[in-house]
């Protein structure tokens, strides 16, 4: 009895290695393809040069709408698609501007998404500076009439960069509606830049609170927080002139951009991949998020140029309005529900083109602990993709996932340490991109793509 287990163990262990070893080899065939024949680079070239920035709204936002739809119907999907989303305008406006009262030295600021304007002209104050958020209160009847400055410095002792910004980012979204109700007139917020020597403003999202008045909010560059702390410290009355120009302007018409390759074996079942299709309005939302959207169609691309064939559907899946309200995620989760899809797994990329470090992971305790031990190895000695962690889904699955909550998630994670110098600022272009890493990170895409659809069974649930 002893040797016939010793045996069906031995043969068990033939199986699996002889697997690991054919998908050691498509995965060698995926690595080469992508850094020879990938070309997320150049439609990344494209996607920011002919479109540029694309904030959900605006015109540029729906020019990238039939940008990607051409560029989908350009590969063998058996449909492309669009899905009717409805999205908040919000327009920045004219050239913020924030300087000492009476001078003519401006500081670096951008205003935070969804900001109101101030006043017709402007409006001058006295600035208030603070480190957190939560010191507020302590200064009551002090904060009327006043500018409120936090300033906190980022933790960049921190490898994990996004734990930084999640520290500070609360500051950012809560701040303005805080000030606002100790009858505050402005708000200012150091940027979430991962250098205290980035003399570029940070944008990003903000939000009001229903009955309390809107007050006008921006983010100012790490430099010119420094400089500008210096200044209230040797004179805590300085006052300061602020202008912003930014406005909602409604409701707007846009869309989701799906395409979908249909599986030979369970049609029925769906893998989603994609990422956010909208960027912030200053630079051309190269790595955030132009890379995601370009890197997962060409992860598509690749397995198909290489003649392969799903089990199941692979639905590709371009969001709108990841930035200032994810009502793309919203809808598409919606509509899914509505349809009782199948949606089996999901892969999204949104954290930049940068060097692949490997996925979170979003499953039972069982699920990650058989990823770590059967596919974590075909990554981590020969690509150096080695992160295989349970954690966070992405922002948009996370947001239509509620209502999947059997699905399988993956969350792409490249290098961490250069994002935050150019995440939502005017620095993300095209130039700060990397085709090697870009490319690297399409074919760990590809890669894991494949790995799900071709033993997604075998996956413990």
């Amino acid at each position: 009895m002893r040797k016939i287990k010793l045996s069906i163990i031995f043969l068990i262990s033939c199986v699996l290695g002889a697997k690991a070893q054919q998908d050691s080899i498509i995965m060698s065939k995926i690595y080469d393809h992508s850094f020879y024949k990938g070309q997320a680079y150049d439609d990344l070239r494209s996607l920011t040069k002919d479109v540029g920035n694309r904030i959900s709204g605006s015109k540029n936002a729906e020019i990238a709408v039939k940008w990607s739809y051409d560029l989908m119907k350009t590969l063998p999907f058996d449909c492309v698609y669009l899905q009717d989303v409805q999205v908040p305008y919000w327009d920045r406006g004219s050239k913020e501007v924030l300087k000492l009262d009476g001078g003519e030295d401006e500081f670096e600021i951008l205003a935070l998404g969804g900001s109101v304007k101030t006043p017709q002209g402007g409006l001058t104050a006295e600035v208030l500076e603070l480190e957190l958020l939560s010191d507020l209160r302590k200064y009551g009847e002090q904060v009327r009439g006043k500018i409120v400055f936090i300033n906190k410095p980022w933790d960049e002792s921190m490898v994990e960069t996004g734990v930084a910004y999640g520290l500070n980012s609360f500051q950012r979204s809560r701040g303005p509606s805080e000030v606002a109700k100790l009858g505050g007139v402005g708000y200012i917020f150091r940027s979430l830049a991962s250098s205290s020597r980035d003399d570029f403003p940070h944008t990003g999202g903000t939000r009001y609170t229903d009955g309390i008045d809107s007050i006008p909010a921006a983010a100012i560059s790490a430099v010119g927080a420094n400089r500008l702390s210096l200044i209230l410290k040797s004179n805590p009355r300085q006052k300061v002139y602020f202008k912003i120009n930014s406005q909602w302007k409604g409701n707007v018409n846009s869309h989701n951009v799906i395409a979908e390759w249909k599986g030979r074996v369970s049609p029925e079942k769906i893998i989603t991949i994609g990422g956010h299709l909208d960027s912030w309005d200053v630079g051309e939302g190269a790595h955030d998020n132009g890379t995601g959207i370009t890197g997962t169609l060409d992860a598509i691309r690749t397995l198909m140029n290489l003649g392969y064939k799903p089990n199941h559907t692979i639905r590709l899946v371009y969001y709108m309005n990841e930035e200032n309200g994810v009502h793309g995620a919203v809808k598409y989760g919606a509509d899914a529900k509505e349809k009782n899809d199948q949606i089996i797994a999901a892969i999204e990329s949104d954290a930049g083109g940068f060097a692949p470090r490997g996925f979170d992971i979003k499953a039972s305790s069982s699920a990650v602990t058989w990823i770590q031990q059967v596919w974590k190895p075909l990554f981590e000695n020969k690509y150096w993709v080695s992160r295989f962690l349970e954690g966070s889904p992405g922002v948009d699955s996370g947001v239509w996932g509620k209502h999947f909550p059997n699905t399988i998630m993956f969350n792409f994670r490249p290098d961490p340490h250069r994002y935050f110098d150019l995440h939502h600022t005017a620095k993300d272009v095209f130039e700060a991109v990397d085709r090697r890493e870009l490319q690297s990170g399409v074919a760990a895409l590809a890669s894991l793509l494949y790995l799900v659809d071709s033993q997604y069974e075998s996956i413990p649930k």
